[in-house]
């Protein structure tokens, strides 16, 4: 959703681009009143010559020439000096290309002033001659939108963080009760029989004998308190084993049955998903105990393209319509949302409840031999310090620099789908392209949508950060100043592949 209304605004104007080429194919007369219709500066120019063709009124407002004066420029005038060889790439660029294409730039104005735009561009047929129909849209708006989306990602952000705060403190707290109402209430019992034990006889032995099973129920205790708190069983036992020893803990209270169906390539899972999945059974398994006086719960786990998660008990049900008073659903939900996933509550009244909890695998991180990295960073030192501290932190990722975003795309076109990199860390200022508009280029071809895009970053502005976020980078990291930042920017980017 927030894809769409991020670049609805763009999609708009290639449309309207696209429906000026049609009028002009149709009659010069329709063309001229829809191309004076929009208050969006817009001109053609020769794709050969870089002559401005055709300007329209909108153009000579905003940026102060005349018609007879922008019919006598090449568009390389309209650039400002720091960007003329930008343009020139984006000219041999559209020669090549059947589509649409957009990037964000500085143009000058008669008086000099230079503006934030969002530039598109679109071939067109203009009487006869190669040309290229160019849209000039103001950034003010456009950021003040970005800006909006930013913020509403860090309240999310911060939803999800105070959530798991709170459920810190929950198992904190659960951690205080359980330490000093039962395991300190046993400790300090098995310290007054061995007390007790000083005396002679038998009744010695017997006080050393309550003491021992006072000790050992404190030793039980703990460590059902331990594998509540940190799965360790995991590791040791495997996925699905860990889940039959997380049912039978519940299916000792004799409250429930649990009926299981558990799909092969469970134990295949990402490590953070099977926490995920551990976590969720047993907040939702709590849930059922304290609240549905269910008789009966059925889960089912199974992977194909996606995890799926079903949770159903015919409990007495609530209504779904109605504030839920307790966080465990939302902690579930806080939980998904953190892989892309998607949570369903199915239910009513004296009618049960259904969870129905579904995660893509493409969210999962991949475990590979190695993993394709690049870096793309003119500056020859910063090359050399990230290079060094991944080859310290993560020794199974292949770094390969390059020094600019248009060596980058001429090199991402050569690899077949198979090695395509899982990473690409763009620098923001470089020549030619700079790291908004690679990211711009990038957005043509499909196959590169999947490849999280990071800008690494000594600029900390808002604005530059929205933009490259607009155009579907997965990060935005500013530069650390020293080894030990650097080292936590680079364990921020491992947490994309």
């Amino acid at each position: 959703m927030e894809n769409a209304l991020r670049n609805i605004k763009s999609i708009n104007d290639i449309y309207v681009m696209k429906d000026l080429n049609e009028a002009l194919l149709s009659s010069e007369e329709n063309f001229r009143l829809l191309f004076n219709s929009t208050q969006i500066p817009q001109w053609i120019y020769d794709l050969d010559s870089l002559r401005i063709l055709y300007v329209n009124e909108a153009a000579t407002i905003h940026y102060g020439y005349s018609e007879e004066e922008f019919l006598n420029m090449s568009i390389l005038e309209i650039a400002s000096l720091e960007e003329i060889q930008k343009w020139i790439l984006y000219n041999e660029f559209m020669k090549t290309s059947k589509d649409p294409f957009s990037v964000v730039n500085f143009n000058k104005k008669r008086n000099k002033e230079c503006i934030l735009v969002e530039t598109t561009f679109v071939n067109i047929n203009y009487r006869g001659q190669r040309g290229v129909l160019v849209n000039c849209c103001g950034m003010a708006e456009k950021i003040r939108h970005e800006e909006k989306i930013s913020m509403q990602k860090v309240a999310r952000l911060q939803k999800i963080t105070r959530a798991a705060i709170n459920g810190q403190e929950r198992e904190r707290n659960q951690l205080g009760k359980e330490l000093n109402e039962n395991i300190n209430q046993l400790l300090a019992t098995a310290k007054i029989y061995l007390g007790l034990s000083r005396s002679n006889g038998q009744i010695k032995i017997d006080y050393i004998g309550q003491a021992e099973q006072f000790l050992l129920e404190a030793i039980k205790e703990i460590t059902s308190l331990s594998n509540s708190l940190v799965p360790t069983t995991l590791e040791l036992l495997g996925f699905k084993k860990s889940l039959h020893q997380l049912f039978e803990t519940y299916l000792a209270d004799e409250s429930f049955h649990i009926h299981l169906s558990l799909e092969e390539g469970l134990d295949q899972l990402d490590p953070e998903i099977q926490i995920l999945l551990f976590r969720i059974l047993q907040e939702q398994l709590n849930n059922v105990l304290k609240h549905a006086q269910a008789q009966n719960i059925m889960v089912s786990l199974s992977r194909t393209d996606q995890v799926r998660l079903s949770i159903m008990d015919d409990g007495k049900g609530f209504d779904t319509s109605l504030p839920r008073a307790g966080l465990g659903i939302s902690n579930i939900i806080d939980r998904v949302d953190l892989y892309n996933g998607s949570v369903k509550i199915l239910s009513e009244p004296e009618k049960g409840c259904t969870l129905l909890i579904s995660i893509p695998i493409e969210n999962m991180h991949t475990s590979k031999a190695y993993t394709n990295v690049l870096i793309v960073e003119d500056d020859p030192d910063d090359q050399e310090i990230i290079t060094r501290v991944f080859a310290e932190m993560a020794p199974h990722f292949n770094i390969t620099c390059l020094n600019d975003g248009k060596m980058l795309v001429d090199r991402l076109q050569t690899f077949p789908d198979e090695e395509l990199p899982s990473l690409i860390v763009l620098d923001y200022n470089m020549p030619l392209l700079n790291g908004l508009e690679t990211l711009k280029i990038l957005e043509l071809d499909q196959r590169f949508n999947k490849i999280p895009k990071i800008i690494y970053s000594s600029s900390s502005q808002n604005h530059i950060r929205n933009l490259c976020y607009s155009a579907n980078a997965k990060g935005y990291i500013t530069k650390g100043a020293t080894i030990d930042e650097i080292k936590k920017n680079i364990l921020e980017m491992i947490s994309f592949v």
